[in-house]
């Protein structure tokens, strides 16, 4: 098997591989693990380096080697810029700099365009899991990098998140102000049904919506439950929450379809939803 040679491309904060370090790695040859992207190789500077300090980002100058990034992450960031040194290029820099912790690389290779069906300069957030890929074509609009960093930070997350502590941070660190939160036993003989319809819906309120999964047979989660006055033999549920306004509106698991979840979501977001309610605290002080 030949290994595809990786070409590192050190990127400072004003420009991108102008007159850069341009540094080669052939990876994992005759080892295990052949055509892995090295760990150490592919990790950001932490904390925010100085201005003059260099970064490093894949550059990708074929296909196999395209493939052997995307495949080494669970989410990672390509730009296709045909030009290195353009405005567009040096935005994406700047974005780089801001989410350290995406894997980055850029490609302007001829062959990897016509692969991946790109034409005009694009960011491209590919993952395992979902869509599978999500992309900001460039064509016709100025990028601003607070853009960019919104596009990268809604598309990393699961349609459909299940809440633990663990994700809270990135779930309230989104900058999405409406929650839909399901709230039901993974053990029920109705969650894998309501679960489907939930992820048939996700897709269309990608950006504006996050869709939260609570099984309610994890103890921890009972607060949240709680908050939205649900009792036990009341679920399964389905809550929507705006961080904002802190309205909440409540939906019974005998009415929830996916036409009803869809019109319950607009209804919501367009402020018509007859159930909502304000609760008595916000959830940082319950969930």
């Amino acid at each position: 098997m030949i290994v595809p040679t990786l070409l590192l491309l050190t990127l400072s904060l004003c420009s991108v591989g102008a007159d850069d370090e341009t540094v080669f790695e052939d990876e994992g040859k005759g080892q295990e693990g052949e055509g892995k992207l090295k760990e150490e190789e592919k990790q950001f500077e932490n904390p925010i380096p100085p201005k003059d300090t260099p970064r490093r980002v894949w550059m990708l100058n074929n296909i196999s080697s395209v493939e052997a990034f995307i495949s080494d992450a669970p989410v990672s960031v390509i730009g296709f810029f045909k030009d290195l040194d353009s405005e567009d290029a040096n935005v994406f820099n700047e974005v780089l700099h801001a989410v350290k912790n995406l894997p980055f690389a850029v490609s302007s290779d001829v062959a990897v365009w016509e692969k991946y069906n790109i034409t005009n300069n694009t960011i491209s957030l590919f993952k395992k899991f979902d869509e599978g890929r999500a992309d900001y074509e460039l064509k016709d609009k100025e990028m601003e990098p607070s853009q960019v960093i919104q596009f990268l930070r809604h598309n990393e997350m699961h349609l459909v998140i299940e809440y633990n502590h663990m994700d809270a941070s990135q779930i309230f660190g989104s900058g999405i102000l409406i929650h839909l939160l399901l709230l039901v036993s993974k053990k029920s003989s109705g969650y894998e049904p309501l679960l489907k319809q939930f992820r048939t819906v996700a897709p269309e309120f990608r950006g504006e919506v996050i869709f939260i999964l609570i099984d309610t047979d994890v103890k921890e989660n009972s607060r949240v439950s709680s908050y939205f006055n649900v009792k036990e033999a009341e679920l399964p549920v389905v809550c929507l929450y705006h961080v904002g306004t802190e309205a909440v509106a409540v939906m019974k698991a005998s009415d929830i379809s996916t036409d009803s979840l869809r019109h319950f979501c607009i209804n919501f977001i367009e402020g018509e939803e007859k159930s909502t309610v304000k609760p008595p605290r916000p959830p940082s002080e319950e969930l």
